[in-house]
């Protein structure tokens, strides 16, 4: 920490009341942050490095080439959650717990292809070893932008370097995918993605769906978290289990179908759904089954 103060230029502070670090980078949206002994967390948004303390009731913010601007942007700090409180169901006790355990997490705003790798290097893995493999990825094809710190690579960065180099980022099956998407990625015109953004959710998760690799839960992890879609639910074997537990009374069964679960938690949650389903996954994982918290992210 002493080495980052002394070295990395001080960009500002915000207020802790607006913003709750472990909670938002805490909840399996983003592999891209590793949380300090002292509380503070260090990553990158994007391609640049940040470091955040909490001291008092600030957090104090320190990057080689980020600004307060581009970090709040980032944490989508003035982003109005009361809203988004508001907009639940009033009764649900469940939600409430979760929503009340995750004060302050706020949805990130994220780079689309970040996203799709990031959740494509995601299936069947735990969230410890997505984050080795995405670093390890940055280091293999991105570029050095920081001692120690690495650009995320672009799909023309994994083209141009070819496939092999995949094998020692522990992909493993999902490797074969990474380099089909990243090939075809990599011929489209540089702004597809970003102009995808101005498509209808449904549109966007057809075209994430035609690509190697990517079902359902990934499509919908890039909307929420890559395309600001906050009213997509993105379901999980974790957020199959909430629903399931949780909810059985309202889905009138004890064993609903991906589908009844889809249409259910789109419905019920409402237009800030994805909100509903990161504060039920961080809560549940983290305090109900005790299965996974911040040690997942040392």
């Amino acid at each position: 920490m002493d080495q980052i103060i002394n070295d990395w230029p001080f960009i500002g502070t915000i207020s802790s009341d607006c913003l709750n670090l472990d909670a938002t980078l805490g909840c399996g949206q983003t592999f891209s942050w590793k949380r300090l002994d002292n509380g503070g967390w260090i990553g990158q948004a994007g391609s640049i490095p940040y470091a955040i303390f909490p001291a008092s009731d600030k957090l104090y913010i320190y990057s080689p080439s980020g600004s307060l601007d581009g970090f709040q942007e980032y944490f989508q700090t003035t982003f109005d959650l009361e809203k988004v409180f508001n907009s639940f169901p009033s009764d649900d006790y469940i939600l409430q717990q979760a929503r009340l355990f995750s004060q302050k997490l706020r949805i990130l705003k994220q780079d689309p292809w970040e996203t799709i790798l990031s959740f494509l290097c995601s299936s069947a893995k735990p969230i410890i070893q997505i984050r080795k493999v995405t670093q390890l990825l940055r280091r293999f094809y991105g570029k050095e932008v920081w001692p120690g710190f690495f650009s995320f690579p672009s799909p023309e960065d994994i083209f141009d370097k070819g496939p092999s180099l995949l094998e020692q980022c522990k992909l493993g099956f999902r490797s074969d995918y990474v380099w089909k998407v990243a090939s075809i990625l990599a011929k489209e015109n540089k702004k597809f993605l970003s102009m995808l953004a101005i498509a209808s959710t449904d549109t966007i998760r057809q075209t994430l769906l035609e690509l190697p690799g990517i079902g359902r839960k990934i499509a919908d992890c890039v909307l929420l978290f890559g395309y600001a879609r906050i009213e997509v639910f993105p379901i999980d074997r974790w957020m199959e289990r909430v629903l399931q537990t949780f909810y059985f009374h309202l889905l009138e069964k004890r064993k609903a179908s991906k589908k009844e679960l889809l249409s259910f938690s789109s419905s019920y949650f409402g237009h800030f759904a994805g909100y509903a389903q990161q504060y039920l996954f961080y809560w549940s994982r983290s305090v109900f089954w005790k299965k996974g918290g911040l040690w997942e992210y040392q």
